[in-house]
């Protein structure tokens, strides 16, 4: 039983320089890695405007989508987390594939680093546990980094109305997608 839901689990880099390169995975309660069929969606979406972006993963657990996109030919990610463990997870996930020169980890709340830097971002992945609905502050404050024709992937669940909550922004959804009971939508 072990086997299989370690299995279960298991990440690995789908596509670009380091094609198939497992990644770690923090051991937290709760933690849900982005299926592999809605990675590769999100990434056939976002198609060519990955080459030369900058990236922001906040809510990075894993560092997954951001080490995906340096794979796929960003040329920096920032990854942010509060989680010291998922921290720790990241940085070797980054060693383990060679990003050490295109990435920084931030062990920081991901609302408040949105509210707080100065750094603007082409595409920002934005994953938080989905019984977080509570993202009212950061929708509302991520334009103010997001730089002009940059996209936020936004995953989240059921009891998340994105809708609702990019009202009064400068936000718009531009695609959503359903995989199982995960969501992923993607705002401009």
């Amino acid at each position: 039983m072990k086997k299989e839901k370690d299995k279960k689990l298991e990440l690995r880099v789908s596509s670009g320089i380091v094609k198939n390169k497992k990644l770690k995975i923090p051991e937290i309660d709760d933690f849900r890695a982005v299926q592999e069929v809605a990675k590769s969606a999100v990434f056939s979406i976002i198609g060519d405007k990955i080459d030369g972006a900058v990236c922001l993963d906040i809510f990075a657990g894993s560092g997954n989508m951001g080490i995906e996109a340096l794979s796929r030919g960003a040329e920096w990610c920032d990854f942010v987390d509060n989680n010291s463990i998922s921290v720790d997870v990241i940085k070797e996930n980054i060693i383990n594939c060679g990003f050490l020169e295109k990435s920084e980890v931030f062990r920081k709340d991901s609302v408040k680093y949105v509210g707080k830097t100065e750094k603007k971002y082409d595409i920002i992945f934005v994953d938080p546990f989905y019984k977080d609905t509570a993202q009212k502050h950061l929708i509302s404050n991520i334009k103010n980094i997001l730089s002009e024709g940059g996209l936020v992937v936004f995953f989240h669940g059921d009891n998340l109305n994105l809708q609702e909550m990019v009202k009064g922004t400068d936000l718009s959804i531009v695609d959503e997608r359903k995989f199982g009971n995960s969501f992923f939508t993607i705002l401009s």
